[in-house]
């Protein structure tokens, strides 16, 4: 075209296309989200989507592109000087206003919108923008009216063309390929350079023909839609007009000044945004920084980003020394080589091996030192980044308790088995200490029980006789040594449980009268004043073994005080009764007060003088309370005595009848009596006392011999008398049974035995007859055989 341009205007034009340039640049580019902000509050915020606010942001980039390079274009036409007036058609100017932001804002929109941009997309994407250029030159080309016809070269409009897809890519490239603004700003000198060069390649490629008379008439008929921007106001001749230069000046002014305003406006959102992105990067580092367990944030290829004040406390680096780097760092093998095959395998497959999944794995310190700590891994994404949260605790103090826990589960089992030996070793000793026992007993008992009836029969021949008092002095000793006997066959009998209380309500006050009317007597031979006190109380108890657990209590209290007063009495205590028998003897030492209830066990007779007992008198007592659920307590000072108190409950009292009493008489008539014993001499002293008193008498030393005897007889006998113990294995039981069933009917029967195993006493218990153990005294015997006539 012929003509020149204003150097001025061009170089306003070229500065309109770089601002215009960079702001939509730097628009496009924040909308996109960088990839300067690594922080990890911008990487959540931009883990949930763009929002609306991006989409704004490209919007307005894609109008100050557009407006930029129009305006460029708009600026660079009126710096063109020419002879003739040139005019401009509204309709195709406002549509290359619409080219130039619609196409060149597509070519931003194609690019930004994509976080990893490949080189195709950035092609097509420079190629848009190029065309939004060169449609946006050309339409505005086309939108001008003068006096003249324009063609354009072919060549030039490619060369045109070409540097305006070139320039544009490679603006495009320059800008995105790294968040640095130096770049991005070197993209938009590139960007408005290649506008201009386009422009100006453009105009060069038209060129002007004059008009012929027939095109003149179409160009008249469209002077109605044509603006003349006359080079004076003077050809003008209506009003004042705008002189081209002062008209694109404006336009520049204008277009810097509303760029400029988009490109505040968007630093001041940018501005507010970081600083809401600092408060809440600032709040969640507070969280986690401030969390007691560590935590720590990798990637998708397991390079750590965040790793938290506790994480250094307990692996002993600092952040700065793990981050950038593989997890696996903290890891010991097996797991370090694994690591990266467990994250492999998930983005393959899917499989969840740690992802979701709390575990127990070891850590490795910065000193080599390993740990086992408690491992869970949240997954979450950043656009389509995987990145994974992996929080920790170290449980060391928790396994060492769980090892303490099993350990001390292990010593507990040990313990129980070693208590279940023990007691099953206990168990075994008290069996075979009640073997011993029961076979002692028996063994001692037959001789005894001999010696009781021989004595018996002659009392009745030596009764004015001169030996007489010898024969007293020997039946005393032999119920001194039948004493002994029957506190050892008492242990024997409530070991085996066959002791059942016959529990009822009855008073107290006859039963501690009656006693120490007894034991009075007693005390006086021995030096001593008993006394005891009178009560109406009542309980409820088992009166034959509340009677046992007095006298013994009595009998000790005698056989341990030397001078002084013994006391038995009763008192009221809450709810209860407290029975009392209070001493002024020996006294206890305060750590024997719990022994001196074990069997055999006596403080003050190391010599076992026979006369004090054989030291099972509080054991029968610590039983006996037991079985009646009584409680027994001792105080006692050594040198001033003792005091030993039951605890029995109270009862409603009741009318005492009194008693009748009936003299037991011996029948008229005497009966049969069949003595079944292996041992002779007992045989034999048995029937000379019965012979003696009137009874007819079967002796023999088995059922067999028995039952043949009866035969012979053909007489049925009046009671049975059997030991329990006979030849060749057999008992008194089988033998009562073998005589019944000969005799067709159950007669009375009494076992005799010295055997205290409570196995015995609780067969005999069961088979319904009467159990009396050796040796059993003549008068007792023969109240048995009145009772059973």
């Amino acid at each position: 075209m012929p003509g020149h341009y204003d150097p001025l205007l061009v170089a306003l034009s070229y500065v309109i296309a770089v601002f215009g340039g960079y702001v939509a640049l730097d628009l496009a580019h924040h909308s996109r989200g960088g990839t300067a902000d690594q922080s990890l509050a911008s990487d959540l915020r931009k883990a949930t989507g763009s929002g609306p606010s991006d989409k704004r942001r490209l919007a307005g980039a894609a109008l100050a592109l557009g407006a930029g390079i129009w305006s460029m274009h708009f600026i660079g036409m009126l710096a063109y000087r020419s002879d003739m007036p040139i005019g401009y058609d509204a309709g195709l100017t406002a549509l290359s206003f619409v080219l130039a932001v619609g196409v060149s804002g597509a070519g931003l929109f194609a690019v930004a919108r994509n976080r990893h941009t490949n080189y195709f997309k950035l092609l097509i994407a420079g190629t848009l923008t190029g065309l939004g250029i060169v449609s946006m030159h050309y339409v505005g080309m086309a939108g001008m009216r003068m006096d003249m016809d324009l063609s354009y070269d072919v060549v030039l409009v490619a060369v045109s063309v070409i540097v305006a897809i070139v320039a544009s890519t490679a603006a495009l490239w320059l800008s995105f390929r790294t968040s640095r603004p130096l770049q991005r700003a070197a993209g938009a000198v590139l960007l408005g350079l290649g506008v201009v060069t386009m422009h100006y390649t453009g105009m060069a490629a038209a060129g002007m023909e004059p008009i012929t008379e027939l095109s003149a008439a179409a160009i008249g008929s469209a002077d109605a839609n044509r603006t003349v921007l006359p080079h004076a106001a003077s050809h003008s001749g209506q009003g004042i007009a705008l002189s081209s230069s002062l008209l694109a000046i404006m336009t520049g002014m204008g277009t810097l000044l509303l760029l400029s305003l988009a490109m505040l406006s968007s630093l001041l959102v940018r501005r507010q945004q970081a600083e809401r992105s600092a408060e809440q990067e600032a709040r969640y580092r507070a969280i986690v920084d401030t969390a007691v367990d560590p935590i720590v944030l990798i990637d998708d290829q397991g390079i750590v980003e965040s790793f938290n004040h506790a994480a250094e406390k307990t692996f002993g680096y600092r952040a700065e020394e793990v981050i950038g780097r593989n997890i696996r760092m903290l890891m010991p093998e097996p797991y370090r080589s694994a690591h990266d095959g467990y994250l492999d395998r998930y983005r393959r497959t899917g499989e969840r091996r740690i992802v979701g999944i709390g575990r127990e794995v070891d850590g490795l310190r910065k000193d080599g030192s390993t740990f086992p700590l408690d491992l869970s891994v949240g997954e979450w994404h950043v656009g389509k980044r995987r990145m994974y949260t992996g929080i920790m605790r170290d449980i060391t103090a928790r396994r060492a308790s769980e090892e303490a826990i099993l350990r001390a589960r292990d010593e507990a089992e040990a313990a129980k088995v070693e208590a279940l030996q023990a007691r099953d070793d206990a168990q075994r000793a008290d069996r075979a200490k009640t073997k011993f026992l029961a076979a002692a007993s028996h063994d001692l008992r037959q001789p005894l029980q001999s010696l009781f009836f021989f004595a018996h029969a002659l009392s009745d021949k030596l009764e004015d006789h001169p030996a007489a008092p010898l024969l007293a002095s020997m039946t005393d000793s032999l119920n001194g040594l039948r004493v002994m006997l029957d506190s050892l066959l008492d242990v024997s009998r409530l070991d085996a449980g066959v002791v059942k209380p016959s529990v009822t309500d009855f008073a107290l006050g006859p039963l501690l009268e009656r006693l120490a009317e007894e034991y009075r007597v007693r005390a006086a031979e021995s030096g001593l004043t008993l006394r005891h006190v009178p009560t109406s109380a009542w309980t409820r108890s088992d009166p034959a073994l509340l009677e046992r657990i007095l006298r013994n209590l009595i009998e000790n209290a005698i056989r341990y005080t030397e001078r002084g007063d013994i006391l038995v009495g009763c008192r009221h205590r809450g709810c209860a009764l407290r029975l009392a028998v209070l001493d002024q003897g020996i006294g206890i030492p305060a750590d024997k007060t719990q022994e001196i209830f074990q069997e055999f066990t006596q403080l003050a007779n190391p010599e076992r003088d026979r006369r004090k007992g054989l030291g099972l008198g509080l054991a029968i007592v610590r039983r006996l309370a037991g079985l009646l659920e009584h409680g027994v307590t001792v105080r006692s000072a050594p040198g001033r005595g003792s005091g030993f108190f039951l605890d029995v409950p109270t009862a409603v009292p009741r009318p005492i009848p009194k008693p009748v009493r009936v003299p037991a008489e011996l029948p008229d008539a005497k009966g049969l009596i069949v003595v079944v014993d292996d041992d002779t001499i007992i045989l034999l002293s048995m029937r000379a006392m019965l012979e003696e008193w009137g009874y007819e008498v079967v002796a023999a030393v088995s059922a067999d011999e028995a039952i043949a005897s009866l035969l012979n007889l053909g007489r049925q006998p009046a009671m049975i008398v059997a030991d329990y113990r006979l030849r060749e294995g057999r008992t008194g039981v089988e033998a009562i049974r073998d005589i019944y069933g000969v005799c067709g009917v159950r007669v009375p029967a009494v076992v005799l035995t010295g055997d205290t195993d409570p196995a015995r006493i609780a067969e005999v218990q069961r088979s319904g007859h009467r159990l009396i153990h050796k040796p059993v005294s003549a008068p007792m015997l023969r109240e048995i055989l009145t009772t059973a006539a």
